[in-house]
């Protein structure tokens, strides 16, 4: 590893990045001094463009859509980083790309993986009352099975809403991986492979947001139902009157105050 002017450890890094998160990791890699090589945004999109006006004088800038020229991937391929690190990055990476990376890429997952691989994993953390968590594994060539490199338990409250169990993971995701970066460039973290008995992965369509009026639902069920599919000031669940579809939004608190 090169040293940076701090004296400390410093690796030539490759981000790939979205949302909030990716912008805050953005943040603090350079604020350590870390050498990023490029960084990869998405195509449209706020978040993209945050990133690009805030680092653009600090680094060279693509987007997903130059990884799919053989040049530039054979230029990306040359660089030959220390590391790759892919937050909130919403497509796979091609093995010619992960495995440029002297050591490997270091992905993001808002699930205790191996359980949840896959989409909207608070959501189902919601539904299904499964353990919530982060986790920062290695990519390999299938989506969310790479070595565990990190991970931390979140709790559900009962209150959450997916929007607020979201904002949690993503708030854990930042601070687990401030605290494992230093010994993951250091190699002083064994990887753990995954336990492929305790899998679980949903797709987009596993979630059902139809409400049937006519069938019957506990009310717990109903109420996980209403948190799990409430966003914010979004409610995706449903239910129909004739041929309009009525959404559903829950607020919910402890004190009775709105």
């Amino acid at each position: 590893l090169e040293k940076n002017h701090r004296g400390k450890d410093m690796t030539k890094t490759v981000l790939f990045v979205d949302k909030r998160v990716g912008f805050e990791i953005c943040e603090y890699l350079f604020s350590i001094d870390e050498d990023i090589a490029r960084i990869y945004v998405r195509n449209s999109g706020e978040d993209s463009k945050k990133i690009e006006k805030h680092f653009k004088n600090s680094t060279d800038i693509f987007v997903s859509d130059d990884l799919k020229d053989r040049n530039h991937i054979q230029e990306l391929k040359q660089i030959q980083p220390d590391f790759m690190v892919t937050v909130y990055w919403p497509y796979l990476l091609k093995p010619e790309i992960f495995n440029s990376s002297k050591n490997g890429c270091i992905n993001f997952h808002p699930a205790l993986l191996p359980h949840n691989r896959g989409w909207y994993p608070h959501v189902h953390n919601i539904l299904n009352n499964s353990e919530a968590g982060v986790t920062l594994h290695f990519i390999d060539e299938s989506a969310d099975t790479g070595p565990i490199v990190a991970q931390k338990k979140i709790n559900v409250d009962p209150s959450d809403t997916a929007f607020t169990l979201y904002t949690k993971l993503q708030d854990e995701m930042i601070q687990i991986f401030k605290e494992s970066w230093g010994k993951i460039k250091r190699k002083e973290i064994v990887p753990i492979i995954q336990d492929e008995r305790e899998s679980s992965f949903h797709n987009k369509s596993d979630i059902i947001d139809h409400i049937d009026l006519d069938k019957k639902y506990s009310g717990k069920e109903l109420i996980n139902i209403l948190r799990a599919r409430t966003f914010g000031s979004k409610g995706f669940a449903y239910y129909k009157v004739g041929n309009k579809k009525i959404f559903l939004n829950l607020r919910l608190n402890y004190d009775g105050n709105f």
